[in-house]
């Protein structure tokens, strides 16, 4: 019992903050092994734990009838500490804010500066620098903003698909996927209009492409074109 309440205080509040992080947006490219997770969690547990402490402390501290805490100085008052039910409630409930609060942080402001710093360095080398997500995939598709496109394959491109991507999966689902809607509008402005071509997504493995259509020009042809539904062609047939 002893070992798991100290896993538990130990692992927890970096186990938060690796949940915060990834629901931020901040994904690794590929999952971690259980190892590589257990390695990332004691890593944040450090900033996590220090501000959870610091604020349990002030609250020992200046609330005097703080249900007979003490302060935490030390490893071992910690472990000491573990054993009671009250403190491990004070301490998730502190970690959890503690651990949203750095995660923000993080996610706002300290990736970003991490990551000029190692760009710094790349571009010293010749490299080409890290872009703001780190996949191809999150970078194109996972901003939040409108995209019209057309999807389809390098050898049938007359079955493309066109629309405007109103969901996009995650960089950790098993299959990329693409919600789209207004497919019979866009479809029928791509074949009636020139709309420029401002990116293309191509996956090398299986020969499929994504182009993504100016916005602005896929958003001035759409009042102009006129879309039949499938009901209404039935009623004109039925009615001859």
């Amino acid at each position: 019992m002893d070992n798991f309440l100290g896993t538990l205080v130990f692992l927890l509040p970096g186990v938060l903050a690796y949940f915060w992080l990834q629901s931020f947006g901040i994904n690794p490219v590929v999952k971690h092994t259980p190892g590589e997770f257990t390695a990332v969690a004691a890593l944040l547990w450090f900033p996590v734990s220090f501000g959870t402490l610091i604020l349990h402390n002030w609250a020992v501290i200046h609330i005097y009838y703080f249900y007979g805490m003490e302060p935490i100085w030390t490893i071992k008052d910690l472990l000491d500490a573990s054993g009671s039910l009250v403190f491990l409630a004070v301490f998730f409930s502190l970690s959890l804010v503690v651990s949203f609060c750095v995660s923000v942080i993080w996610a706002k402001w300290g990736y970003l500066l991490l990551a000029g710093v190692v760009n710094i360095i790349r571009k010293w080398r010749g490299i080409a620098a890290l872009s703001k997500g780190t996949s191809v995939w999150e970078n194109v598709f996972l901003n939040n903003d409108d995209q019209y496109i057309e999807f389809g394959r390098f050898d049938i491109p007359e079955k493309a698909i066109a629309g405007r991507i109103t969901k996009a999966s995650r960089p950790f689902e098993p299959e990329r996927s693409l919600f789209l809607d207004k497919t019979d509008e866009v479809r029928k402005v791509v074949g009636e209009y020139e709309i420029p071509i401002t990116n293309i997504y191509i996956d090398t493995k299986t020969g499929l492409y994504v182009k993504i259509l100016d916005k602005d020009s896929v958003d001035g042809a759409l009042p102009f074109v006129e879309v039949t539904s499938p009901s209404s062609s039935e009623a004109a047939a039925g009615a001859e």
